[in-house]
């Protein structure tokens, strides 16, 4: 379970980030384009109340990853365009076999991240 606040960026991360739901034996796989970062973040109580979409006790089930460019931020000039594409996909568990690496990123958060799922990026 989340035990506090987490709001952590996390710089060039691959194209695939996948969370594992043990609980539910399920995965679901973000795939972005145009977005070099992510964010990984759980308001907690104090926060959560300020969000109109939160539940009082949904705080201590959420783990939100978002894609982002913050390493190198986008800044148009008048009439340019940018693209970036954010898909998110539920898949079986088993689609994850051996294709991920732990280690890399998001090792710090592990201990904040709720039992029943893992983090994983995914090459």
């Amino acid at each position: 379970m989340f035990e506090s606040e987490v709001d952590k960026v996390y710089l060039s991360t691959p194209t695939k980030i996948a969370i594992l739901d043990h609980e539910r034996k399920r995965t679901f796989v973000l795939q972005k384009d145009g977005l070099g970062d992510a964010v990984v973040w759980n308001p907690w109580d104090k926060k959560a109340k300020a969000l109109p979409d939160f539940g009082d006790d949904e705080y201590k089930h959420v783990l939100c990853v978002e894609t982002a460019c913050v390493e190198k931020p986008i800044t148009l000039k008048p009439g340019e365009e940018w693209k970036g594409r954010q898909e998110i996909s539920a898949v079986p568990s088993s689609y994850c076999s051996g294709q991920l690496n732990t280690e890399k990123y998001f090792k710090a958060i592990r201990r904040s991240v709720p039992r029943h799922l893992s983090l994983q990026i995914l090459y």
